[in-house]
C-alpha cells in the first residue's frame, strides 16, 4: 500500500497589518555650546588633552606666530629667553675671569641691551632650537601625568608650605636607628662601679700621700690640651711631704720647660745651678694652678675649670732599678694617673 505524499505547496499566510508612515519626522537635538573655560581648563591641566599626543611643532611655529596680533605677540616676547631675540648679543658670564678685561673696554655711553623689550624681533630659528623642543615634550610629559590638575597644585602647595613650616623634614636616619635599636641599659656592674667611681672623688691628695700612693721622689708630670689646640707639659717633683698635714712640697722648673734639672731627678738630689722654683700643695689644682702660672703660656681667662686628676702621671723609680741620666724622668716609669690611683686605692680600701 503505498503511502500518502506531502504536498510541497506553501500554506496561505495571514494577512498582515502595515502601520502608515507618519509624516513628522523627530526634530534633532540642538548641539550644546561648550563652555570656554572647562574646554580650556581640560586642555591645559587633563591628562586627556589633545596636546598630548599632538605635535606641539604642528601648534606652536613662526606660522602661527604671524598670525597672532601685535599685543598677543607683546605679551608672549615676555616670557621668552634674550636668546630668542635677533638682536642678542652673547656675552661673558659674571663669574668668568676675561669679565673684568671686558667690562673696561666699554664705555659710559654704551646702551644696554633689553632682550625682553617688546621691540625686538623674534628670530624664528627658536622654534627649533633644541632647548625649546625639549622644554614642549617636557610640558606634554607633565600635562599626561596630571601634574598641572587642580589636586596636583595643591598637593604641591600643601608640601611647600609643609617646607617652609619645617614639618615635612624626614627623621635622621640615626635618630631613627636609635628609636628602633634602644641601647641596652645599664649593667648591674656599670653602675656600682659608677657609683664607686663617684664616691672615689671624695679622696683628698693628702690621703693619698699619708696613705702612701704618692712619695717623696716621684714626679708628677702635667699634660693638658686647650681647646685652643695648645698642649702644655710640665714637671714637677716631690721634694717632701708635711707629717702632720700631709702637704706636698713641689719643685719644677721656671719657664716653658718641661724637662726638670737632671740634678733634682738622681736619687739623691743635689741643687742645680738654676735654683728651681718651690710650692706648697694641698690640691691638684693648686698644682695645675701653679704650673701654668709658672710656664706663662696660658692665661688666666683661658684656663679650664675641668678636673685636673686626669692630667696628672706619677713617675717612679721601679724597685731594683738604677739612676738613667739620658732619660727625662731619670730611669723612672709611669705608674698611672692619679686619678687611676686614686680610684685603685678607694676600691682596695672599701
Amino acid at each position: 500500500m503505498d503511502r500518502p505524499r506531502r504536498s510541497a505547496r506553501q500554506p496561505v499566510k495571514a494577512p498582515t497589518l502595515v502601520a502608515p508612515e507618519s509624516s513628522q519626522k523627530a526634530k534633532p537635538k540642538p548641539a550644546q555650546e561648550a563652555d570656554p573655560e572647562k574646554t580650556f581648563n581640560m586642555l591645559m591641566e587633563s591628562s586627556k588633552s589633545d596636546l598630548v599626543s599632538l605635535d606641539m611643532q604642528d601648534i606652536i611655529n613662526s606660522h602661527t606666530w604671524s598670525m597672532l596680533s601685535d599685543d598677543a605677540r607683546n605679551q608672549l616676547k615676555a616670557f621668552l629667553p634674550p636668546t630668542a631675540f635677533t638682536n642678542y648679543q652673547a656675552s661673558l658670564g659674571s663669574d668668568h675671569p676675561s669679565r673684568k678685561d671686558e667690562d673696561a673696554d666699554k664705555m659710559s655711553v654704551d646702551e644696554k641691551h633689553d632682550a625682553g623689550s617688546s621691540q625686538a624681533e623674534l628670530n624664528f630659528g627658536f622654534f627649533n632650537d633644541p632647548h625649546f623642543l625639549a622644554a614642549t615634550r617636557t610640558f606634554q610629559d607633565h600635562l599626561y601625568l596630571n601634574y598641572f590638575s587642580e589636586a596636583h597644585v595643591a598637593k604641591v602647595g600643601q608640601f611647600e608650605q609643609g617646607i617652609q613650616e619645617g614639618t615635612m623634614a624626614a627623621p635622621w636616619k640615626d635618630e631613627v636607628w636609635y628609636r628602633d635599636n634602644p641601647p641596652p641599659g645599664p649593667s648591674l656592674q656599670d653602675v656600682l662601679s659608677n657609683g664607686r667611681a663617684g664616691e672615689a672623688r671624695e679622696v683628698k691628695l693628702g690621703t693619698l700621700a699619708k696613705n702612701k700612693v704618692v712619695r717623696v721622689g716621684d714626679v708628677i708630670a702635667y699634660r693638658r690640651a686647650f681647646a685652643t689646640s695648645e698642649v702644655i707639659e710640665k714637671d714637677a717633683i716631690i721634694h717632701s711631704i708635711h707629717p702632720k698635714t700631709f702637704a706636698l712640697t713641689m719643685l719644677t722648673r721656671s719657664g716653658p720647660h718641661r724637662d726638670l734639672p737632671q740634678e733634682l731627678l738622681t736619687p739623691k738630689p743635689s741643687e742645680p745651678a738654676q735654683p728651681p722654683l718651690s710650692m706648697e700643695i694641698t690640691s691638684l689644682s693648686m698644682l695645675e694652678t701653679g704650673l701654668l702660672d709658672t710656664d706663662g703660656r696660658m692665661e688666666k681667662s683661658r684656663r679650664p675649670n675641668g678636673n685636673a686628676w686626669k692630667c696628672f702621671t706619677v713617675w717612679r723609680f721601679r724597685p731594683g732599678a738604677e739612676y738613667n741620666p739620658y732619660d727625662s724622668r731619670g730611669g723612672r716609669e709611669n705608674h698611672g694617673t692619679m686619678f687611676y690611683l686614686r680610684g685603685s686605692f678607694y676600691h682596695d680600701s672599701h
